[in-house]
């Protein structure tokens, strides 16, 4: 994962010893990096870049947040985020010949 299951609990600020939802943040956190890996075809280790970084933590938040499928609030900001943070990284970030990603 990119981003720790604590660190992701420190973003959402959930208290990092209240286990109950760590299976939900984990399934998540994978689901959020295939939507990246879905929406660039870039696929990214542990030295991922910080807009990917946020790109998930952004994308956790929301769908944390938001568990139902029909919601009353507006995410036109999130995918507006979501949407620029993801074209940034698909056109600034390239796979060199090493298959480590580089800006």
């Amino acid at each position: 994962m990119i981003v720790s299951l604590e660190q992701i609990k420190q973003y959402l600020r959930v208290e990092l010893d209240y286990f109950d939802e760590d299976y939900f943040l984990e399934s998540l956190i994978l689901m959020s990096e295939e939507y990246i890996f879905n929406a660039t075809g870039l696929k990214f280790d542990d030295n991922a870049p910080e807009i990917a970084k946020h790109i998930v933590r952004l994308l956790v938040s929301h769908w944390y947040e938001n568990r139902e499928i029909v919601s009353t609030q507006l995410s036109n900001k999130v995918d507006f985020t979501v949407n620029t943070l993801l074209f940034q990284l698909k056109n600034c970030y390239f796979p060199p010949e090493s298959g480590e990603i580089m800006p």
